[in-house]
């Protein structure tokens, strides 16, 4: 299976992008429903160039479904239940792209839910699956969308915590030079409901966020935390955990029949990819990152295949810096097949050149040479 990802706008008030993206050999597309704050090129819309989006839902928003937590429509820049209006123009199957914890429109309202660092920084574009709040939150909307939009299948994103790392505005951390060690210490969190939950646990509280201040710098996060480090995973372990379950036994209560979900493998990984130890159950795949042309997709996929994972998505890009050549796309993605990917997952039609939509047509039809890959005016 190959899914391309794309958003409303790239669809609606675009006559030609029905019969380009069916053009690419996709066997389905998947398309924003629930999506976090954006600047995003439109190099081929007739209307427009460029869209600034906040976090918001691509359905319509109905305010008695929601509880303290309510997201934003968006209607203002995207239409009013954009979702189903570029669904309706799209000849192959639509799954529905669903980004749960990752929303600073939320955390801006209410910066009581969001993951809070062991220095007490705030960061206001993560809100904390420990939250009761944003575990009803999630469990809400993956209802919403999929009672409002009958899909049958669904892309989770965020299904965990998200960390120290985001691709912001005017982004200012690189130069920090802070390591993997340092970035998993500033990504746990100290927030109310997590705090709640290391002393439910037997940890001294202030202690632990004394030594994850103090243990920037440290070789391992063990080195930094002691034996208080599997207790902080264990309690970010369950709170992930429960919003998974919740949201899967919504979502198929709603008729969704086939969940997959961003993951990674790493046991201290934040953000998009949701840290995994095991093959969830409710979950039809697992998809890893495998964007960097090298062995690291290799390796993530071979990780889901040790767990026990019989469907695994290989996340892929067509865009920067991956360059726009059929040949090396398509030897990558050979590689992550050969490891044992069943589908691929690329991103992004809407965001790609006519160039690089070019090598991502040939490179499908040259990876799965049955594929529906057609010549297209657009390029």
């Amino acid at each position: 299976m190959t899914s391309v990802y794309a958003y409303p706008w790239d669809v609606n008030g675009d006559p030609a992008a029905p019969d380009l993206l069916a053009s690419l050999g996709a066997t389905s597309i998947v398309m924003a429903a629930a999506y976090h704050s954006v600047r995003a090129a439109t190099p081929r819309h007739p209307d427009h160039r460029v869209v600034e989006a906040t976090s918001a839902v691509y359905v319509p928003v109905r305010p008695a479904a929601w509880g303290a937590l309510m997201p934003s429509s968006a209607a203002a820049w995207a239409g009013e239940d954009s979702f189903n209006r570029a669904a309706a123009q799209l000849s192959l199957p639509v799954k529905a792209w669903v980004v749960l914890t990752h929303s600073s429109a939320l955390g801006r309202l209410d910066p009581s839910v969001c993951v809070r660092n062991a220095f007490g920084d705030i960061y206001d574009y993560a809100l904390c699956p420990s939250s009761d709040d944003v575990l009803a939150y999630a469990h809400i909307l993956v209802g919403e969308i999929a009672r409002q939009t009958g899909v049958e299948s669904m892309v989770l994103e965020a299904c965990g915590p998200l960390g120290l790392g985001h691709q912001s505005t005017h982004e200012k951390t690189a130069g920090a030079d802070w390591s993997a060690v340092d970035q998993a210490l500033l990504s746990i969190c100290f927030c109310t409901a997590c705090t709640a939950s290391y002393a439910a646990a037997g940890l001294d509280v202030p202690q632990l966020a004394e030594r994850a201040r103090l243990g920037l710098g440290s070789a391992s996060i063990d080195e930094a935390l002691g034996p208080e480090a599997k207790v902080v995973l264990e309690v970010r372990r369950r709170a992930a955990q429960a919003l998974r379950e919740a949201v899967v036994a919504e979502a198929r209560a709603a008729g969704v029949r086939e969940i997959s979900m961003h993951t990674a493998t790493d046991p201290w990984a934040t953000g998009p990819a949701a840290a995994v130890d095991s093959v969830a159950e409710g979950i039809h795949s697992l998809i890893v990152p495998a964007w960097e042309l090298t062995d690291a997709g290799v390796q993530r996929v071979d990780d889901l295949r040790r767990l026990g994972a019989s469907r695994i998505g290989a996340y892929i890009t067509a865009l920067p810096p991956v360059p726009a050549h059929a040949d090396t796309l398509a030897t990558h993605w050979r590689s992550l097949l050969a490891a044992g990917a069943t589908d691929l997952h690329i991103y992004h039609a809407g965001l790609a050149s006519d160039r690089r939509l070019a090598a991502l047509r040939t490179a499908i039809a040259s990876v799965h040479p049955g594929s529906r890959s057609r010549d297209d005016s657009a390029d």
